[in-house]
């Protein structure tokens, strides 16, 4: 089953199955619960059957703390790729908290089990938050640092805490509902119980608003906060997340053993997490489950080579990534689409477009007055010209010594498309980063709508409604078309976390807005029947199309486009003519950077010319096109 279908099944649109299509079964209808079933009996089943002695419900038992461990940094690393070794850190917490409060104070382990989540989370949140902005390896060497502070903490027993090298003993067992948890059995259905509950909020995640964005971090994260992502958020409550859940493997860990000490928490516990997921494959939650079982039960099957186990999980790895690069259990984005639930062909006219119902009118244009869609706006503090939507004063650009854009005035026209023209390395893009906050002025001021937006973050302006492509095509390659696009109505969405779990009527409401506008952006650009395509096997002048789209799905009052036209063939330049012609029609104002000057006289009102950061020119198209310094900075100056 599709992701599509997954998101439609789970907002309430899916339908029967069309005539003509292979006749559905009973296997076909109920895969889902059938498997959910079978699973569940084969592990409530297991410590019964007559081979199966403590020891090897013990090592089930271990198996959960790792599947455990393994879904906590499939959050981190999986679902928004970020690399983190250290993750041991956050399980010592949570088995140290345990420890502490049981021996010292006597709470007890059920209460502690919530409690050792939150302190976990929380330390994930002081000690994440200052580094949260870096990237890949050195992101990966804080995380070392963070894991290694934590093992030496511990052995350096501060106020007595600890133990030293020694560890804390003497740690009792969970007491559930008068039922004291105490034999290897009881710690098996108790901990896998627990593993149930968290995969089931897992699941509800990733098929949210939540999961997405993670996973559009994952893709691109300049592209995530031009979508409307707010990038450092989500990175750190990945964190947070993933640490409450190691937390809780920490306090499972420490009641089953009744002693924690440094040496179960080093550096190599964080590299076997590492392979868990690499080995399970990212972002899959069975496959985490699968890894954790590979890295335990294969040292107990060939004990004898038990000193080699590291030495066999990297060539392992190496294997993977040579032969199965997604893992054991990859997680599976293609599928059969909508049309195996009953959508069939695309829509003739916007009334019937395709049969989710019409999308919300809010989803597709903002207002203009003071709250988007549950987002307060500033107050209208700047004047403005009549009849125009953006302008930039003196706005000013300096790398070092380097001025890239120097005191330029743009005016963007309400309902007018605005180009914006000059030769390579002019400083257009620039500009365009400029005002949709990718780089901060270094002087002059950006309007709005009556509001100055300088200096704004770009989630936060694509919120108040600019929108935007790029010149060199930045999609979420890995993720569908369709879940491309969703990226767009993320900023006009409120439902969090607490929502996606439990799958509210709001969250249920967002969700199919979310959907229904994807789609109607699909296919306005002529892509509806590669909805469940990866969006990196589209050929290149489809996938300028599809970032068109994801940018309209913002619902933007302002568009702004650069080199739209960039890599198109002639037939597919008048076809993107037409197509923006439209969206002025529509209600949309365009501004758009373009080299293509058969684009550019064809549908502009207004253009600006821009030479070494500087406007040299601006006007009619006609008188543009005449414009002898205009013709010089393409061309250069004749020597006298």
């Amino acid at each position: 089953m599709g992701i599509t279908e997954n998101i439609l099944k789970r907002v309430g649109l899916g339908v029967n199955k069309p005539s003509g299509d292979q006749p559905s079964t009973f296997w076909s209808r109920n895969r889902g619960w059938l498997l959910l079933t079978i699973t569940g009996a084969l592990f409530a089943a297991y410590p019964f059957l007559p081979f199966i002695s403590d020891y090897w419900i013990d090592v089930a038992f271990f198996v959960g703390i790792y599947a455990l461990l393994g879904l906590s940094l499939n959050i981190v690393l999986g679902e928004v790729g970020l690399f983190d070794l250290g993750h041991t850190a956050f399980y010592a917490v949570g088995a140290y908290v345990t420890a502490i409060l049981n021996t010292t104070l006597h709470v007890p382990i059920i209460v502690l089990l919530p409690l050792s989540a939150l302190i976990a989370a929380g330390f994930a949140f002081l000690v994440t938050s200052p580094v949260i902005h870096l990237k890949g390896d050195y992101l990966c060497i804080v995380t070392i640092g963070i894991g290694e502070i934590v093992r030496l903490t511990m052995i350096n027993n501060p106020f007595n805490l600890t133990g030293g090298p020694n560890g804390i003993n003497g740690i009792g067992g969970p007491n559930l509902f008068g039922l004291a948890i105490n034999s290897s059995t009881q710690f098996y259905f108790y901990t896998w119980i627990i593993i149930g509950i968290v995969v089931f909020g897992l699941v509800r995640l990733q098929h949210s608003r939540i999961g997405r964005a993670w996973n559009y971090i994952r893709e691109d994260e300049t592209a995530a906060e031009a979508s409307g992502v707010d990038v450092r958020s989500y990175k750190l409550l990945a964190f947070v997340l993933g640490a409450a859940l190691a937390g809780i493997a920490g306090n499972i860990y420490a009641s089953k053993q009744m002693s924690v000490s440094p040496q179960s928490f080093t550096f190599i516990e964080s590299s076997l997490l590492f392979c868990i997921v690499l080995l399970g494959g990212l972002g899959s939650i069975p496959g985490s489950i699968l890894g954790a079982a590979v890295v335990v039960v294969f040292p107990e099957v060939f004990r004898q080579f038990a000193t080699y186990r590291l030495l066999f999980f990297g060539l392992a790895l190496m294997l993977m990534m040579i032969f199965r690069p997604g893992g054991m259990w990859p997680r599976k984005r293609e599928g059969t689409g909508l049309d195996g639930l009953g959508i069939r062909g695309l829509p003739k006219k916007d009334e019937d477009l395709i049969p989710l119902g019409k999308p919300d009118p809010a989803m597709l244009k903002p207002s203009t007055t003071a709250v988007v869609r549950g987002v307060k706006l500033p107050p209208v503090t700047v004047v403005m010209d009549e009849g125009m939507l953006l302008q930039t004063h003196g706005a000013t650009l300096k790398f070092g010594g380097l001025t890239a854009v120097n005191n330029f005035d743009l005016n963007v026209r309400t309902g007018k498309i605005t180009s914006l023209i000059g030769p390579n390395g002019a400083g257009k893009t620039t500009l365009f980063n400029m005002i949709t906050g990718i780089y901060k002025p270094t002087s002059g001021q950006i309007d709005f709508l009556g509001r100055d937006i300088t200096g704004l973050k770009p989630h936060t302006i694509i919120s108040y409604g600019i929108a935007r492509t790029f010149q060199n095509i930045r999609l979420f390659p890995s993720l569908t078309c369709i879940e491309n696009i969703m990226s767009g109505p993320h900023c006009h969405a409120r439902s969090g976390t607490w929502a996606a779990i439990m799958h509210t009527i709001g969250e249920v409401r967002e969700e199919r807005d979310i959907v229904a506008t994807a789609a109607y952006r699909l296919d306005q650009v002529g892509l509806w029947k590669y909805r469940n395509e990866l969006a990196k096997n589209l050929p290149y002048g489809k996938q300028r199309y599809l970032e068109i789209a994801r940018a309209l799905a913002t619902a933007p009052h302002l568009l702004i486009l650069d080199e739209p036209s960039s890599g198109l063939n002639d037939r597919e330049s008048e076809d993107l003519m037409v197509l923006l012609q439209a969206l002025v029609k529509e209600g949309f104002t365009l501004l758009l950077i373009e080299h293509d000057m058969q684009v550019v006289m064809g549908i502009s009102d207004w253009v600006a010319v821009m030479d070494m950061g500087q406007k040299i020119a601006e006007g009619l198209p006609k008188d543009i096109y005449n414009n002898q310094r205009v013709i010089e900075a393409y061309l250069g100056k004749e020597d006298d």
